[in-house]
């Protein structure tokens, strides 16, 4: 198993990181990595300097200095671990079908669209349509979070610390102490996250959205 560490450089124009999950670059070396085309005219050591670690235990990627102009961060993402410090653009965990996605700034629109199993969390805010189509797996923010949360979203938890705007449908259940999150919070907290210091089981519960199956959830973290 090997940590990547990719330090971004300034750029002019938005990148797209689709390329540079965690099962794609174990294995490869500097050299490799950096020569890893994300554009026609751009490659990764355009937009990164690249570090390896081949002494760790997990397969992770660690992105540093990100700005909003990084786009598509964790695409696609099958195992592993991606750890963003710095904001992401667009699509951050989009189509996630497992793994572990942390983002310690703030995220663009369509964050965990798609989203299909694993966990992304957000310890800064959300932009509009946060967990659109959302087919299932958890996605938290401890931030605010744009219009349109959880738009046409299937299954799944959208864990919030901060109250959304209404949504015309998704349904209030109201307050309700759930024991359940305990099984949560204990997977957060093997986690260097925010997240980790998450304990109240009592949550305000919506269930939505009601324009499609109505099976999927937002819990708000009461204190």
């Amino acid at each position: 198993m090997s940590h990547i560490t990719l330090t971004a450089k300034a750029v002019a124009r938005s990148v797209d990181c689709r390329a540079l999950l965690p099962e794609a670059l174990q294995g490869k070396t500097v050299a490799e990595i950096a020569s890893i085309k994300l554009a026609a005219n751009l490659s990764v050591a355009d937009v990164f300097e690249v570090s390896v670690d081949t002494a760790s235990e997990a397969a992770a990627v660690t992105f540093k200095n990100t700005t909003s102009a990084h786009q598509y961060i964790g695409f696609g993402m099958t195992t592993g671990q991606i750890n963003v410090v710095g904001d992401a653009g667009d699509f951050l965990g989009a189509q996630l079908q497992n793994g572990v996605l942390i983002c310690t700034g703030n995220a663009g629109a369509r964050a965990g669209d798609r989203m299909r199993r694993g966990m992304l969390l957000i310890e800064g805010n959300a932009g509009d349509y946060c967990g659109s189509d959302m087919m299932a797996g958890t996605l938290g923010v401890l931030g605010t979070t744009g219009a349109h949360l959880g738009y046409g979203m299937k299954r799944g938890t959208l864990l919030l610390a901060h109250t959304p705007a209404a949504q015309a449908t998704w349904v209030d259940c109201g307050f309700h102490k759930l024991p359940f999150l305990n099984i949560l919070y204990k997977s957060f907290k093997r986690l260097d996250s925010r997240f980790a210091q998450i304990s109240s089981q009592r949550v305000q519960r919506w269930m939505g959205d009601m324009g499609g199956l109505g099976k999927a959830e937002i819990l708000v973290i009461q204190s």
